[in-house]
């Protein structure tokens, strides 16, 4: 009797133990630990961080070559979330305001649109101006190959005076008032050589028609145009310049190979000018 009835109390104790095991596997699930880990299960966003690959100074125009990107997924409160440059299309050729060491990562409040007033802003140092150069539709290649931070040449072809009547070799007559072609020597002259470009634009259709049908009194028309960064001095060469003959903007390379020497049509067709001088 006893045995039976202590066979019969084991088998009572092994069921509510099995029992018991199962109820706490349910509750586990709604039990606060649970619901903790669920909980800590932390949303995860995916980001672009910019690092530079040198040192970078304030007042720089990024490049290329400057940074590399990479795209990773980091939780939603890692500290990488506020260097974060996803949201600006193309970081090229925005300005920096602040220093930047190598393979330190560029956030977007270090970064100044092109496009934004401080730009223009900043980009100017004591003595400097900001001058808008028109693009007529002739010259619309400069629009198309030339971006931010590249450099333009300002250069000057006029006539220089006639040296057999005794006068100073230099320019002295617009082309576009002269008559005589016998006696005329073309010389191409650079009056800046390095004008930095801070912003190049292209007329939409709509805008060359508004502005074209505004300016019909001109002879050529507009393609957009270029503004560049040059100083107070340079600006009255400029003014000067364009009353002096013809202008030609020219794509400057740096550093150049050798120092600008100016050009006349017979340094460049020296026999053109032995057959004229046998003419008489």
């Amino acid at each position: 009797m006893n045995r039976k009835f202590l066979l019969l109390l084991s088998l009572f104790i092994v069921a509510i133990g099995i029992t018991g095991i199962f109820s706490n596997n349910g509750d586990d699930k709604n039990s606060p630990i649970g619901n903790l880990v669920e909980f800590n299960k932390e949303k995860e966003v995916s980001i672009v961080l910019a690092q530079s690959t040198r040192t970078l100074s304030s007042g720089s125009i990024l490049a290329k070559g400057d940074y590399a990107l990479k795209k990773i997924i980091v939780p939603e409160s890692s500290e990488l979330v506020k260097s974060d440059v996803s949201k600006i299309e193309n970081i090229n050729h925005h300005l920096l305001r602040s220093n930047v060491l190598a393979e330190s990562y560029i956030t977007h409040e270090m970064l100044v649109s092109p496009e934004s007033n401080e730009f223009s802003r900043l980009i100017l140092k004591k003595g400097e101006v900001i001058y808008k150069l028109e693009i007529k539709q002739q010259e619309e290649y400069l629009l198309n190959t030339l971006s931010i931070d590249d450099l333009l040449s300002f250069q000057l072809r006029a006539l220089e005076t006639d040296q057999r009547k005794g006068t100073k070799n230099g320019i002295s007559i617009n082309t576009n008032e002269m008559n005589d072609r016998k006696k005329q020597s073309y010389s191409l002259t650079e009056i800046i050589p390095d004008m930095r470009i801070i912003r190049v634009n292209k007329y939409s259709t709509s805008e060359l028609s508004e502005i074209n049908n505004n300016n019909q009194k001109t002879k050529d028309g507009l393609a957009g145009y270029i503004e560049v960064v040059i100083s107070t001095d340079e600006l009255d060469l400029i003014h000067i310049a364009e009353k002096a003959g013809d202008i030609f903007l020219i794509p400057s390379v740096k550093p150049r190979d050798q120092k600008y020497k100016s050009k006349n049509l017979h340094d460049i067709l020296p026999k053109l000018h032995t057959i004229r001088e046998l003419r008489g």
